[in-house]
């Protein structure tokens, strides 16, 4: 059998385990339009700030090198572009070749988006999403910095650079930072660490126009920033133009697929951040650009594209942020203050849990994220849970802790 791979991000990398895990006959050629250094082939995009702050070195950053694909048999194509796929035939068309293949994973990943905005893509205007753009970055020596979106992306480029003395201003249309991330309450504590520490944080404004080429300033609705470099950071777009018109999207553009990461064509499947699945949570249709999702659901397809019967939970949000010396941790929907039914303080601490009826739909722990797992099974399982017997991650230890004597706080048990 002969399996095709567009693209050589984590989902990639799970599926190329998962279907050496229980087939070690069939060719594997994973193709990626990225033309990296000869022996690295692979990195990760959720760690690029770190190797922008210096905190992390190049070495460390690639941290799969060619002897992975080496022993996994793995034929890896860089510096090659899918440009169309012809289901019907099963040809996958590059800008340099065609193939025929017998499964196709589609694991394509998502690009920056951008604003729209006058000047966006001028000298000195950055996004971050590949090793490409965060050496862009490294070597920029802006000592003014204006970051145009308050999102992961913004908040982790702003501490990445903050160590090199920059003045940096981040820009925020909605009326608080990190909304898609957590909750109002959450994001405030960070957005008071930041601001203690030199970042000035404008909420509520709208950027309207980049002047210059090399940069010289933002414009907003309600002001005009004096700056020599920009950094884009307001959210992703699938990478599925080379599928258009050949596989059903969802509702907000990315691939549609089933628990078993099956698209609307035979023997073609997609993971990772250029799919849209089933949320756990409510079951409704949307993207998890997330590195869990994205590991979770090339492992299924890895799985299902070599005849095993793996269904997927569901998506779910699952996203940390260490700020100074602080780490913050949400999973689920933690975006309806009405829904917070039990927080917990203690230890250095804080729990917030969200509820709908008697199920846990999300949470937010400040300064521990060791039982983030446990917390995303029991969220997963949609275990029923009495919450005022409900104390917190101690709990679900307990649960699951054979010396230790379980409270009676579910209604059905976790095993």
């Amino acid at each position: 059998m002969k399996i095709f791979i567009v693209g050589n991000s984590i989902a990639s990398i799970s599926a190329v385990r998962e279907i050496r895990k229980w087939d070690t006959k069939s060719s594997i050629n994973v193709i990626s339009k990225e033309a990296l250094e000869p022996g690295m082939p692979y990195y990760s995009p959720v760690v690029l700030p770190y190797y922008i702050e210096g905190t992390l070195s190049k070495e460390n950053l690639f941290s799969i090198r060619d002897d992975f694909y080496r022993y996994m048999n793995v034929n890896l194509k860089l510096g090659e572009r899918a440009i169309k796929v012809d289901a019907k035939n099963k040809v996958l068309m590059t800008d340099k070749s065609e193939y025929k293949y017998d499964k196709l994973l589609i694991a394509s990943g998502a690009s920056p988006r951008l604003p729209g905005i006058p000047g966006e893509r001028n000298k000195r205007v950055y996004v971050l999403r590949t090793y490409e753009d965060a050496e862009k970055i490294k070597s920029d020596d802006s000592k003014e910095v204006v970051i145009i979106g308050g999102g992961p992306v913004g908040v982790e480029s702003a501490l990445a650079l903050l160590r090199f003395k920059k003045r940096i201003t981040i820009i925020e249309i909605a009326p608080y930072i990190l909304s898609t991330v957590f909750s109002r309450r959450v994001a405030e504590m960070i957005e008071r660490q930041l601001i203690e520490n030199g970042i000035e944080i404008l909420k509520e404004e709208k950027p309207i126009e980049i002047s210059g080429n090399p940069v010289k300033s933002v414009k907003t609705n309600k002001r005009k920033i004096k700056c020599s470099s920009v950094i884009i950071g307001v959210g992703v777009v699938p990478n599925v133009d080379f599928v258009s018109g050949v596989l059903k999207f969802g509702p907000r553009g990315g691939i549609l697929v089933d628990d078993k990461m099956r698209t609307s064509e035979p023997d073609i499947y997609a993971a990772g951040d250029c799919i849209e699945l089933r949320s756990v949570i409510d079951d409704s249709i949307r993207p998890f650009p997330v590195w869990a999702n994205a590991m979770e659901t090339g492992r299924v397809a890895g799985a299902n594209i070599v005849g095993k019967n793996v269904n997927y939970e569901g998506g779910i949000r699952v996203n940390s942020l260490t700020v100074f010396d602080k780490v913050y941790f949400s999973i689920g929907d933690v975006y309806d203050e009405e829904k917070l039914r039990k927080e917990i303080k203690g230890d250095g601490v804080i729990e917030l849990y969200y509820f709908e009826r008697n199920r846990l739909i999300g949470a937010e722990i400040v300064g521990d994220v060791k039982y983030a797992g446990l917390i995303k099974s029991v969220i997963r399982r949609k275990v029923k849970i009495n919450i005022d017997k409900f104390n917190g991650f101690r709990d679900l230890i307990g649960m699951t802790a054979p010396s230790s004597k379980p409270v009676k706080i579910f209604e059905q048990s976790l095993l």
